[in-house]
């Protein structure tokens, strides 16, 4: 796999405050990766800078092969999808689903650009491509909180972006769901060829797809490598303080206090 994105050395300082330490992580080409640890440990952070929302204060990052700083952002983010964690909508604004999946063209186009009617047929497609043809013309508003996460992911895809960064995607979703959601995450990145890198503190998420973690704690990278060498019981417990139990069945990872 190519360096697609690479930081050595990768310090954010926030207000005199530390977030971020000496990080050092190379993601490939075409790869999944899940980013975990304890709350806190800077993990949100770490995707923001690459998604071009937050400068490290000291380090070297690049992005897509090529350094962050040469990187005009608008340029940037029309080519990484992102999902931020905190996504709400104003029941007031009548916004339809289908415009809220057409923000994605108008960020690919420029916002000061005209839509055209393929602009229109992508949106279509990704609104088909995940089950939710039927929600288009829904108020935002009216839309559960898995409904409204497939359209935000809708959205992201209609940038046609080479990497897609989701921030917890799954945090408000009940267990049906939130799996749901998950199953798609994987067939897109099998499908579409996407670099996927999925923050997440429910390890258990992970779909099978998922196959390298990186672990943050205290700001700092405690390991990064394959889930299998890494979600096992020594290093899952040194992470978070506490011991804990791990099992693996069917490609998903399952952890629970040792003694539970």
């Amino acid at each position: 796999m190519n360096s697609f994105i690479h930081m050595r050395g990768v310090r954010v300082d926030l207000r005199n405050v530390t977030i971020l330490r000496e990080v050092n992580l190379t993601i490939g080409q075409g790869e999944f990766w899940g980013i975990a640890g304890p709350n806190g440990s800077g993990k949100t952070t770490l995707i923001r800078i690459l998604a071009g929302f937050v400068p490290p204060s000291r380090g070297e990052v690049c992005v897509l092969g090529k350094p962050l700083e040469l990187w005009e952002l608008t340029a940037l983010r029309k080519r990484v999808g992102y999902l931020p964690q905190h996504l709400s909508f104003d029941e007031g604004i009548p916004i339809s689903a289908m415009e809220i999946i057409l923000m994605g063209r108008t960020g690919k186009r420029g916002m000061l650009r005209r839509l055209r009617g393929e602009d229109y047929e992508t949106a279509r497609a990704c609104a088909a491509e995940l089950g939710i043809t039927s929600l288009l013309q829904r108020p935002a508003g009216s839309l559960s909180g898995g409904e409204r996460q497939l359209v935000q992911l809708a959205r992201a895809l209609a940038q046609e972006p080479e990497v897609l960064i989701l921030d917890e995607p799954t945090n408000n979703l009940d267990p049906r769901a939130a799996a749901g959601f998950m199953d798609i995450i994987e067939h897109l990145h099998a499908r579409r060829s996407l670099t996927v890198i999925n923050v997440t503190h429910e390890i258990e998420s992970l779909p099978p797809g998922c196959h390298s973690v990186a672990l943050l704690k205290r700001g700092s990278l405690f390991a990064a490598g394959s889930k299998e060498n890494l979600l096992v019981s020594g290093t899952l417990s040194e992470l978070y303080g506490f011991p804990l139990n791990v099992e693996q069945r069917g490609g998903h990872y399952h952890i629970y206090r040792a003694g539970d």
